[in-house]
């Protein structure tokens, strides 16, 4: 290993630091954290969980708003246009989900995804157990 001087050792604890959150919010939340009436339910068997937001600092993004959507079983989500740029991942079961004019694929405990500004998108739980699918709207300067 080469000798560190305390000018890089400053540099890396920066870094450490600064990166900790970031693998805070990634962690996967167990859907029994939630319960049947935690967050806002925004359509029949679909509830809308926000867990905060902070600032974006690349892309001509202002902030980006973290939120996780609980999705009962066989929950059919209309297709809809999707209001910003996002970052998708499910944390928890599984949806199957359908981007754009692509065929439908399932999307299983931690695959992630990104949807751009109108894209359409559509989800089903088609398992007898709930989906839990966070995502990180981006939101323009």
């Amino acid at each position: 290993m080469e000798d560190m001087d305390r000018r890089s050792a400053m540099a890396l604890g920066l870094t450490v630091a600064a990166a900790t959150p970031l693998v805070a919010l990634a962690t996967p939340a167990a859907g029994a954290m939630y319960g049947p009436e935690d967050g806002t339910e925004i359509m029949p068997g679909v509830r809308q969980v926000k867990l905060g937001e902070f600032p974006a600092t690349f892309g001509g993004y202002a902030k980006a708003v973290l939120t996780d959507y609980i999705y009962a079983p066989g929950v059919v989500e209309p297709s809809s246009p999707m209001m910003n740029d996002m970052i998708c991942q499910m944390v928890e079961g599984e949806l199957l989900t359908k981007l754009r004019d692509e065929e439908p694929s399932v999307s299983k405990t931690g695959h992630l995804w990104t949807c751009a500004k109108d894209a359409l998108e559509q989800n089903t739980n088609q398992s007898d157990a709930i989906a839990v699918m966070r995502t990180i709207d981006l939101l323009p300067a």
